[in-house]
Formats: structure tokens, C-alpha cells, sequence
């Protein structure tokens, strides 16, 4: 039997926001399991939940939401990743530096293998020629975890934001080149931006790619939070449910047949965009008529509420709650209408719901269109959509049960493919087969 003292140390980085740490954190606690000894870089509001899984806390002190919060209104999405992300590398590198620097104090022939969440912001410089951290004379092997969509740039797919539809036609494939070189000055200003910040902490080359295509390719391997069916081709024993739930669960044990059994709908804008005009109001306000649904809604905070005349105005088929575990309601829910960031988005996934999805900021245009081809969402298109287009989005998927059976087939396939044994057979590759 192998010592557990062999097995590598594992030093996980992730950018500090929940979306950005949740699944490198379930990976940690996976491979905790397993016997390995994890390190886990990320904001002290995450030091809890780290140390519950048997990690070891190590801060990443970036602030983001400040940074966020004085976000000019009229700036583009660049403004986001140069402000938020590229300029989040200084602190994020301090704490992967002195980590790695730390273990190989303790533990001077201990092999370590980093686990890099794709936007973390700490491994770049290294790979672009800043010094090692002390101890080491060769950066340790990465393996790099994305928790979005395939961002990488290339002619046989659309390019990444707008959230193109997939269909690689000669003509579609020019067009697909035509945005791509239009979206290049853009693209250069922001890697330009990384070079600067990159250079900062003592990087001495500079990035020659895109940097979205750097974020794909920081390490030994990229994984990805996903199946291949979903890509382009080449609830916890402490849930407290809220006083109303009792109403869900009954109607969920009445017969199909009922006259009585309502279809529930539920809708979400994650925990980033919480403006509630933009999903929220119109989707409850497009169904407010319809008697035999019910519509839940999340507001995505602990503690979040309505203004007060916009909750007494509320249809009766409607609840509002402050925050709902998605893995709580989903299996209720017969449409889970979403601005479709991308862990809400697999969220449904995994609980076989069809969806209903809006959003052209950051990259959920491009988690809409991948849904739409998929075949198991209706894309809106768009940041704030009409009550109409929500109202016949809900009745589309409603009345078509094409859209239920291929995300229950896409459900089925995520189950059966064992995500923690494909980063244990990576993770072996790496080092050897520890």
C-alpha cells in the first residue's frame, strides 16, 4: 500500500469569488479524501468553509468588490478583466510565492502539484519568466481548472462574448474570423494591460497570445467543468427550508394528472448581477397571470429583499427569497429560468432542468449559446429580455419535451463520468503514478 506521505501536496489557487472557488474547492476536498495534503489559496470570507473540508487556509487579501464597485458605467467588459482579474495578480502571486516557498521549508523533498483555477491570477508571471519561488528549480506541475466555457480562440468555433451560434458554414466561418479580427484591437489592449501588471512582479517576457487563450493553457493540463456534449465540437443535511416549502413538496407528490399540480417555475440571476429588473421582475411579472404555475425566485444574498412596495405588489402564484440553494429547488423545478452564469447553468445541468436563459455580459452570451445548441435552453439573447420573449421562452420549453429529455440525457452523462477519478488519472500522469 502506498505511504500517504508520498503522495504529492497539492497547493489550489483560486480567484476569490464563490463561483471561481466552488468546484476547486469540492476537487480539494476530493483529494483530502484521497490522502493528500491541500493548501488552499483564497479570500478569508471562504476560511470557513476551507478548514471544514481539512485544508489549510492560506489569503488571498484582493478586495474585488470594491474595485468593482467603482466601475465606471459607460466602461466596456475589458474594464472588468483588466481591473478585476489582471490587476488581482500582484496579491495573487505574493500568496502562490510564498506557499510554495513555506512548503518547501517544512517539507524539503516533498513533491507539490499546484491546482490552478484558470483566472486565480498568481501562476502567469511564473510562466512568463518571474523568478521561482526560493527552493525550486522547476516550477511544479499545474493542473488548470476552468469553470467556465471553452474561452480559447480559434476558426473552427465562434469567438468568444458575443455568444454566436454555432454553425460552421463557409460563410459562418468567415463572419466567425470577421468579429474575431474586429474584437483584436480590444484583445490587445487587455493583454497589454497583463504584460504591464505581469512585468510588475517580475515577469521578463511578455504574453504572445491572447490572453484568453493563456488562461486555456496555464499548465501541464487544462480541465474544464464539463462534458463533451456540451462544448462545441474539435443539498446539504444543513438546509433549513423556508417556511413556504411544504407547498412545493406537496404539489411535487400530486399525480401528473391533477388538476391541481402546478409546473414550477424557478428563476435566478446568480450572485454577481443581482439587479432584479433585469430577470427577475420581468419573468415574475410575464407569468403573473398564469394560475397554474408557480414561480420561485432567488435574490442571491443572505438577506436580500424587495423594495417594499415591489414585494406587496407581488402576483400570488410568486415567492421571493433572499437566497435559495440551487440544488435545493431544482429537482421541484420544471424551468429554471437563469442569467446564466456558468455554475448555475451546470447546476441545472446536473438536476436535469431545461432553462430559459438571458445574459450577454462576461461570457454568459457564450453559456447561452452552447445551451441553445445543446438543445436544452431557449437563448434570449439578451441582458435584460421583454416580459413577451420570457413569457414565450417558459412556454416553449413547457410544451416541448425535446428540451427535457436532452438535458436529462446530458445529466445521465455528467453523472456517469467520474470527474474526481479523471483529475486522479491527471494527477498521476504528472507525477509519475504516485
Amino acid at each position: 500500500m502506498t505511504d500517504l506521505k508520498e503522495k504529492p501536496i497539492i497547493v489550489a489557487a483560486a480567484f476569490p469569488a464563490s463561483g471561481h472557488s466552488a468546484g476547486l474547492m469540492r476537487i480539494s476536498e476530493h483529494l483530502i479524501e484521497k490522502g493528500h495534503e491541500v493548501y488552499f489559496i483564497t479570500r478569508a470570507d471562504f476560511r470557513a468553509s476551507v478548514e471544514k473540508i481539512g485544508a489549510r487556509f492560506v489569503e488571498n487579501p484582493w478586495h474585488w468588490e470594491e474595485v468593482s464597485a467603482a466601475r465606471p458605467p459607460d466602461s466596456d467588459e475589458l474594464w472588468n478583466f483588466k481591473n478585476i482579474f489582471a490587476n488581482a495578480t500582484p496579491l495573487a502571486h505574493r500568496a502562490l510565492k510564498d506557499t510554495l516557498e513555506q512548503i518547501r521549508r517544512d517539507r524539503p523533498d516533498g513533491e507539490v502539484v499546484i491546482l490552478h483555477e484558470s483566472f486565480s491570477g498568481g501562476l502567469g508571471p511564473f510562466m512568463y519568466g518571474a523568478p521561482l519561488p526560493n527552493g525550486y528549480t522547476a516550477l511544479p506541475k499545474v493542473i488548470n481548472f476552468h469553470t467556465s466555457v471553452n474561452i480559447a480562440s480559434g476558426g473552427s468555433m465562434p469567438p468568444f462574448g458575443p455568444g454566436l451560434p454555432y454553425d460552421p458554414t463557409p460563410k459562418n466561418l468567415a463572419l466567425w474570423r470577421s468579429v474575431s479580427d474586429a474584437m483584436q484591437p480590444g484583445m490587445a489592449g487587455l493583454t497589454e494591460h497583463y504584460n504591464m501588471v505581469y512585468k510588475s512582479v517580475g515577469a521578463t517576457r511578455p504574453m504572445t497570445k491572447p490572453v484568453f487563450d493563456v488562461a486555456m493553457d496555464l499548465g501541464d493540463v487544462t480541465v474544464l467543468a464539463t462534458t463533451a456534449s456540451l462544448e462545441y465540437p474539435p443539498l446539504g443535511p444543513n438546509f433549513v427550508p423556508p417556511s413556504w416549502w411544504p407547498a412545493l413538496t406537496t404539489n411535487a407528490a400530486l399525480p401528473a394528472s391533477s388538476p391541481d399540480k402546478k409546473k414550477v417555475v424557478f428563476v435566478s440571476q446568480g450572485t454577481v448581477h443581482r439587479e432584479v429588473a433585469e430577470l427577475i421582475l420581468p419573468t415574475i411579472n410575464a407569468l403573473a397571470a398564469r394560475e397554474d404555475l408557480l414561480v420561485i425566485a432567488t435574490l442571491g444574498a443572505r438577506g436580500a429583499e424587495l423594495d417594499g412596495a415591489v414585494q406587496a405588489a407581488l402576483p400570488a402564484n410568486a415567492i421571493v427569497i433572499d437566497y435559495l440553494a440551487y440544488d435545493a429547488v431544482l429537482p421541484y423545478a420544471d424551468v429554471f429560468v437563469s442569467n446564466a452564469g456558468y455554475g448555475g447553468f451546470m447546476h441545472g445541468v446536473m438536476n436535469g432542468v431545461p432553462m430559459v436563459l438571458a445574459g450577454t455580459v462576461a461570457d454568459k452570451a457564450e453559456v447561452c449559446a452552447r445551451a441553445e445548441w445543446a438543445g436544452i435552453a431557449v437563448n434570449l439573447r439578451a441582458q435584460e429580455p421583454s416580459e413577451d420573449a420570457i413569457r414565450a421562452a417558459v412556454e416553449k420549453v413547457l410544451a416541448d419535451d425535446g428540451f427535457k429529455k436532452k438535458v436529462v440525457k446530458l445529466q445521465r452523462e455528467n453523472r456517469e463520468r467520474d470527474a474526481f477519478a479523471q483529475v486522479d488519472g491527471i494527477l498521476d500522469e504528472l507525477v509519475g503514478g504516485r
